[in-house]
């Protein structure tokens, strides 16, 4: 990071990003919308419904607790669809610390949005959202933010996604 001093005797931040090639990010969000999607063979969503069946299938003593499990893994998708984890984890401390909660950093950045534009306003798809996105993106500082934002939502989420793999994998056998 580069340190400017602006006219006003203020210091400016400057930032430059560096992302990958815009090619390796269009590859993968198609292979991020396969876990995303809901009408994807292989979502998450498609998943969970299946091992829901099971949980309710299966009448022995751990039956509860694996559908208690389930339950909050579901909870923890819904939350990271609707927000960066840097902020839940940021609200989390200052609510535990008994601190204001309204001048959190990213509390407006919506990852089921940004999603949906990037995927179907550029990368995967050009039309909904593609003027929205370019409006979001305006200027060379607005794209970078904007695209760190959508990499931060696919990397929160796959993250998810591997973790509820292994717990499928467990619950299957190998």
């Amino acid at each position: 990071m580069n340190l400017k001093r602006a006219d006003d005797g203020r210091t400016q931040q400057t930032v430059s990003a560096e992302f990958p090639p815009r090619e390796a990010i269009r590859g993968t969000t198609v292979l991020f919308r396969q876990l995303y999607s809901t009408e994807e063979r292989a979502s998450y969503t498609k998943v969970r419904k299946i091992i829901g069946r099971r949980i309710h299938e299966c009448a022995d003593k751990d039956r509860d607790h694996r559908d208690e499990m389930q339950r909050r893994w579901n909870k923890a998708h819904g939350q990271l669809r609707a927000y960066l984890l840097t902020f839940l984890a940021d609200r989390t401390v200052c609510e535990a610390r008994g601190w204001a909660t309204n001048m959190i950093p990213n509390a407006d950045v919506k990852p089921e949005a940004m999603i949906k534009l990037f995927q179907y306003g550029d990368l995967i798809h050009w039309g909904e959202g593609a003027e929205e996105l370019s409006r979001l993106s305006e200027d060379e500082f607005n794209q970078a933010w904007n695209t760190l934002h959508y990499l931060e939502t696919m990397i929160q989420l796959s993250h998810f996604y591997l973790g509820y793999s292994l717990l499928a994998k467990a619950a299957i056998g190998d």
